[in-house]
């Protein structure tokens, strides 16, 4: 139990725990006094001095900005979350130069250990548990070998642990065996077992579904089934992450849901329908959207008109979408649309955008009220990027495709096409 409340417990601020205390008054040693304490070895000690930092206005905000490049990890989280949820915009600006992803709730702000059956729940108030849906053993070699595909057994452990109703974040990691397929009648079991525990996870604020597989240009080749049930039976859900192909009744209803902060639907494989049941979806909460495209077979963007005129999606700061077939198409509607005067970040990276799209984003007026604008990982020339550069954004144009032979679209990929 912490009886002091105004002191944060381990990795509080940055496991998506309360927002931290009010900033108001002095404390004992002024600004002197937090100075030194943010010199301690302690890592929690620095911690705590950040919150009376805030009370010394602009000095203090200083502080904490410094904070940003603690060498501790857990630090910087703490210094981010507590620019986000007490900085005002101020702090957004801050987070935004520094690391647009941290102005946004995600499930980095919580601290992941994998669950082992074996020990149990540790710590559920500081902790966010990975959860293993397969069964390995150990090989010969001093690693480890997958040796059943899927298994619930240390997710039924996980369930009926005593502590698990304090936990707010967890990871079901399906096996990263490459080219597996895991059809989605088994991501639906998973999806009935989470639901039916929907009381003993009554604090579950993240929920990530999905493998394990983190490679840049290869992704999940897990099937994801219907979610909304998700939606329906966790009210306080801030932040839902998918990685895998997607069925084409992903969200199979249209559903309010207040809660939802962060949605990313991670994939090489997406499908039309699903993406247009995204784009339904009315999500009033939602800050930050990233749906992947890849191989989505489809010869137009009009399942994006809902999501582009921004009536669902009212507080909607940061769009991504990566990876798409057609970007130039994509970016033309987009530059039309009401929601681009919205937006603070733009990612449409790893796609096939060419130098004809990008002239739609040189005409759009829109553009320069972003924050961020990225386009890396597409194809345009030199003399172009260095047009977009006197934007009045951050602009993110890296590794652009040096091989492209304009007139030629066909030589050029998107980046996750397997």
């Amino acid at each position: 139990m912490n009886n002091n409340p105004d002191k944060p417990r381990e990795f509080d601020a940055v496991l998506g725990g309360e927002t931290p205390p009010p900033v108001s008054g002095v404390v004992l040693g002024g600004i002197e006094g937090v100075k030194s304490r943010l010199k301690s070895p302690e890592a929690r000690e620095r911690a705590s001095a950040l919150i009376d930092a805030l009370r010394y206005q602009e000095e203090g905000f200083q502080l904490v900005i410094q904070a940003l490049k603690d060498p501790s990890d857990k630090v910087q989280l703490f210094a981010a979350r507590l620019l986000r949820d007490k900085g005002g915009q101020k702090g957004k600006q801050v987070l935004l130069r520094h690391n647009p992803q941290q102005c946004f709730t995600m499930l980095e702000d919580w601290q992941f250990e994998t669950f082992y059956p074996n020990i149990g729940i540790t710590s559920a108030i500081s902790t966010a548990y990975n959860v293993n849906l397969y069964r390995e053993e150990p090989n010969p070699r001093g690693g480890f070998d997958i040796v059943e595909d899927f298994n619930l057994d240390a997710l039924q452990v996980f369930l009926n642990d005593t502590q698990v109703s304090e936990v707010e974040a967890l990871a079901c990691w399906m096996p990263d065996v490459s080219y597996l397929q895991i059809y989605h009648k088994e991501c639906q079991i998973l999806i009935n077992m989470l639901c039916k525990a929907s009381q003993r996870l009554r604090n579950l604020k993240a929920l990530f579904i999905g493998d394990r597989r983190q490679h840049e240009y290869k992704k999940s080749r897990i099937y994801l089934s219907d979610v909304i049930s998700i939606l329906e039976t966790f009210p306080n859900l801030e932040v839902l992450k998918l990685h895998g192909n997607p069925s084409n009744t992903l969200f199979s209803k249209k559903i309010y849901y207040p809660s939802l902060k962060t949605l990313i639907l991670e994939t090489a494989d997406n499908d039309a329908r699903a993406l247009a049941q995204v784009c339904t979806l009315e999500l009033p909460s939602l800050e930050y959207l990233e749906l992947w495209g890849g191989r989505c077979r489809y010869s137009h963007f009009d399942f994006f008109e809902t999501l582009f005129s921004g009536e669902l999606l009212r507080n909607l700061s940061y769009l991504g979408l990566p990876s798409f077939e057609n970007t130039d198409v994509l970016v033309e509607a987009l530059v039309q649309s009401p929601i681009i005067e919205r937006l603070a970040v733009l990612d449409i990276s790893m796609g096939t955008l060419t130098d004809n799209g990008a002239e739609n984003l040189l005409n759009c007026p829109s553009v320069n009220w972003l924050h961020t604008l990225n386009i890396s990982k597409n194809c345009i020339s030199p003399q172009i990027i260095q047009q977009l550069s006197q934007l009045d954004c951050r602009l993110i144009a890296d590794s652009q495709e040096e091989n492209y032979r304009r007139g030629q679209a066909a030589s050029r990929y998107w980046a996750l096409h397997e």
